[in-house]
């Protein structure tokens, strides 16, 4: 049911809920497939295996999803999107590598935890960085024309 009105033909009503929708369904996703990550990973031999599997996927149900919700997008909110993808992930990854890089320098010691999770932390961090800067030039680009 959900599903259905996300991918609406009438998208002109309600397009911040329609997308946090469309989130909220990818971040459930997100959750059930670390859910079982984290129940499932560490079986001998096939944890690995369920880690891949749970996580490719919740990203192709929300790549579906993403995809029925982008076609009822109208023009303008394409532009939108695109432009602030583009610029305000560039500029949210910028600022957060710089941000990144001076902590790891002045304070290497700290960096306790295993190779894994650092990297983990690092890439939870790159979208992080560009989700935010992504959220800041949509508003921009809305804002403006308004």
């Amino acid at each position: 049911m959900a599903l259905v009105w996300i991918a609406e033909e009438d998208v002109s009503e309600r397009p911040l809920s329609r997308y946090a929708a469309v989130m909220g369904f990818c971040v459930l996703a997100g959750m059930i497939a670390g859910g079982l990550s984290a129940a499932l990973g560490d079986l001998d031999g096939v944890g690995p295996v369920i880690v891949g599997g749970a996580f490719a996927l919740a990203m192709a149900v929300c790549f579906w999803v993403c995809i029925g919700w982008w076609r009822s997008l109208d023009e303008a909110a394409r532009e939108a999107h695109k432009w602030a993808w583009w610029w305000g992930s560039t500029a949210g990854l910028a600022i957060g590598s710089v941000a990144l890089y001076t902590l790891v320098y002045s304070a290497p010691e700290a960096l306790t935890a295993s190779p894994k999770d650092l990297l983990l932390g690092g890439a939870g961090f790159v979208v992080l960085v560009q989700t935010l800067g992504y959220a800041v030039a949509w508003a921009f680009w809305w804002l403006k024309r308004r």
